[in-house]
């Protein structure tokens, strides 16, 4: 089955780890109108396209090209190459780091308000 171009959006977005809130808001569109795009309910110009892959922080090549098969068949096969040891693909290492700094800093922002919470409730 070949993948929209929408559903590519949405796999990169979510390796990437953000939301459609987020990716929504750092494009200027309302959360309707990106999943929109995600779901290939309204076509995409390329300006369009180069803002989202500018957002994800890829180039455009990467969302147009992006097979998960391809992506997860040829994970796989390394791991298997290498068994003993695991090098993870430079591009796949850091977009894992990417998401791991992103989950660091959601952590530290929900303490901060959990912290706000704690002192505006003490009588």
């Amino acid at each position: 089955m070949d993948m929209k171009i929408g559903n590519r959006i949405r796999k990169v977005r979510e390796i990437k780890g953000y939301s459609q809130e987020n990716l929504a808001s750092e494009l200027g569109m309302s959360i309707t109108g990106y999943g929109k795009i995600e779901r290939d309910e309204v076509s995409i110009n390329m300006d369009r396209l180069q803002k989202i892959s500018h957002v994800l922080g890829v180039g455009v090549e990467t969302i147009i090209g992006f097979d998960e098969n391809v992506a997860f068949n040829n994970f796989n096969s390394k791991i298997e190459q290498q068994i003993g040891r695991y090098d993870m693909p430079i591009e796949m290492k850091k977009l894992y780091e990417e998401n791991i700094a992103l989950l660091k800093e959601k952590i530290q922002l929900l303490e901060n308000e959990l912290e706000r919470i704690k002192k505006t409730s003490k009588p």
